[in-house]
């Protein structure tokens, strides 16, 4: 989306990142004017909870559940097409369900689609939302992609016109006819996409397709200055010429996440990658994280919609800079200075497009000036899919260095967050001021349902009491099966470190077939075991050779959930021997025709 038009309180939200076990939330009124479609619930303190359950944090877990099962079920074809409504529109109307603006979004919203399936999968099984998102990667691959003999060939539109089934017009600051518009870093965003998709499916015509992005990206890199980012904001694809003047802007790390990828897979022309990574990373880290640069935190252009204008400035753009720091395996090694710079990105977010609180959270709106002026873009709400992402970078950065005051962020933001979804699965951009063009497929599920995960995945804490779910993992996830007293899954990586949340102790961890051994940490081959109270724990899981993992359950031995299930496995087992003695001297007959089987024992203790 890109219409133009935060005191500590960490001992004061009920031991930040677990449920609410305390009296029943009180509901109040809406928590602001834009977003009416449930009564704010707030703890004895005052402070915002997710609206759904929040004392069994289900809050969370809702949101997308309600988020996925309207993309997958509830959007109709557009009029007059036999096209679902997102594959020609970025916005659909609220009533009608029909699209409703200019313009539509492919690259931005189908790549971030993309990351939203890979990290709702593992924890849900839900294959058809990997269905899903692979149609719309096929639409764009037939229809949405730049001929062989272009300049940028090969490489996906990041526009088309409103319900127009075709891409590649619609571009802003260009005339609606002109065909040929290409974002580079949406190139990388979708490029991205179709190499996580490839890991997903194993289907090598999406990795044909990120190597052509790589490709192109890496041929058309350059060092970059104080009026240059390494490419262009906006460039026709038939020729190379930069368009409108449009030298500076775009979010340098989506092709850097690519060429991450492609390097790691050993794909297409790597050398080539490694130096065009080089060069990108050296700018970014030279100019738009330097305090010493002219550019330092221009983050400006992003939005397909928005016109040329170096002084308006956005939250994306840090944000996702952010977020590819915190996922490097080891952000030091490629950035010494990753701590205080995200930190920085944390704050001047918060401080350029923060407003509120709203009952002690935070809500981010999108897009304002650099300098002077408001930063009210768009919404006095702020937006979903901002909010949430800033909290994810939040929860990221709290994983990694215990930030209390950075997990207190992420907790409050995200529960407001849910605020923007309605129960029947429509989810507001902004509020309802926006009226037929507040439900962005982008705003309102792309990138809004994502961040979820990805914070339950950095604080499992947040993740439903008393269910089992497979939070995250340093590798796509191409499998999951959850059984009744076993999870098997399979990634992409055999090296890999996976967190799950469980409702039992695991008995039995394998990988390839060969049991794990609990360990202290994660350094080594094995597992670790966080018990968060009651039944659950959190398990950490570092396999080196096989990407084929089990967890697995005897339900005899974890009747209770901690050290006691040994004793109560011995009484038991020595209570069925007397029993059958007993028997044997009453009965004098064969013990097994009077004892009918044992009744299975519950995995979860009593009460």
């Amino acid at each position: 989306m890109g219409l133009v038009i935060l005191g500590v309180h960490a001992l004061l939200i009920i031991c930040p990142g677990t449920a609410y076990a305390g009296p029943t939330p009180a509901a109040t009124g809406d928590v602001n004017s834009e977003l009416p479609w449930h009564p704010a619930v707030l703890d004895p303190q005052g402070n915002l909870l997710a609206w759904y359950r929040p004392q069994q944090n289900l809050g969370f877990d809702e949101v997308l559940h309600l988020g996925w099962d309207f993309i997958e079920h509830k959007i109709p074809d557009e009029t007059g097409t036999k096209l679902k409504t997102y594959i020609v529109n970025s916005v659909f109307n609220g009533d009608t369900l029909q699209g409703s603006y200019w313009q539509s979004n492919p690259a931005m919203t189908f790549g971030s689609f993309v990351d939203s399936a890979a990290a709702w999968y593992p924890y849900s099984g839900d294959r058809d939302a990997i269905r899903t998102v692979g149609t719309m990667l096929d639409y764009v691959l037939a229809h949405g992609t730049t001929p062989a003999n272009w300049n940028w060939a090969r490489v996906p539109f990041p526009t088309g016109c409103g319900n127009q089934p075709g891409y590649g017009r619609c571009l802003s600051d260009e005339p609606k006819s002109f065909y040929g518009g290409i974002e580079p870093d949406k190139v990388g965003e979708l490029g991205i996409g179709y190499a996580l998709y490839y890991e997903m499916t194993g289907n090598r015509k999406y990795l044909a397709a990120a190597i052509d992005c790589g490709n192109a990206l890496a041929a058309h890199v350059r060092p970059g200055d104080d009026t240059h980012t390494p490419w262009p904001f906006r460039v026709n694809g038939r020729t190379g010429a930069t368009l409108d003047g449009e030298t500076f802007g775009g979010i340098v790390v989506s092709p850097l996440r690519l060429f991450d990828a492609l390097i790691s897979l050993r794909a297409g022309d790597v050398n080539a990658y490694k130096r065009a990574r080089q060069m990108a990373w050296t700018w970014l880290d030279s100019h738009q994280l330097n305090p010493q640069s002219p550019t330092y935190d221009d983050w400006s252009g992003y939005f397909e919609d928005v016109q040329k204008d170096q002084n308006n400035v956005n939250q994306a753009a840090p944000t996702y800079t952010a977020l590819y720091l915190l996922n490097l395996p080891d952000p030091g090694a490629v950035d010494p200075q990753w701590k205080t710079q995200v930190e920085h990105l944390i704050n001047w977010v918060k401080q350029h497009f923060g407003v509120g609180p709203f009952y002690g959270a935070t809500g981010i709106n999108e897009q304002g000036p650099r300098s002077g002026g408001s930063y009210l873009c768009c919404s006095s709400s702020g937006l979903g899919s901002d909010t949430a992402r800033w909290a994810a970078v939040n929860a990221l950065y709290y994983a990694k260095t215990g930030d209390t005051q950075a997990k207190e962020n992420a907790i409050q933001s995200l529960n407001y967050a849910t605020y923007f979804a309605d129960s029947d699965g429509r989810i507001s951009c902004c509020g309802q001021s926006f009226g037929a063009i507040q439900y962005w497929f982008s705003d309102g599920y792309s990138d809004y349902l994502r961040s979820f995960n990805w914070s339950m995945a950095a604080i499992p804490e947040l993740a439903p009491d008393g269910q089992d779910h497979l939070l995250g993992s340093t590798s796509v996830v191409q499998k999951v099966t959850y059984g009744h007293d076993r999870i098997t899954y399979r990634t992409f990586d055999a090296d890999a470190t996976d967190v799950l949340r469980l409702a039992f102790r695991p008995l039995t961890v394998t990988a390839g077939g060969q049991p794990l051994i609990e360990r202290d940490d994660l350094s080594g081959q094995g597992y670790t075991i966080q018990r968060l109270g009651g039944v659950d724990f959190v398990l950490r899981i570092h396999h080196v050779h096989s990407g084929d993992v089990q967890v697995a359950v005897n339900a005899a031995a974890t009747a209770t959930a901690d050290g006691g299930s040994t004793i109560l496995l011995i009484l038991l087992l020595t209570g069925l021997v007397l029993v059958g003695l007993i028997l044997l001297l009453v009965y004098r007959g064969p013990v097994r025709s009077r004892v009918r089987s044992l009744p299975r024992i519950s995995k979860r203790p009593p009460g």
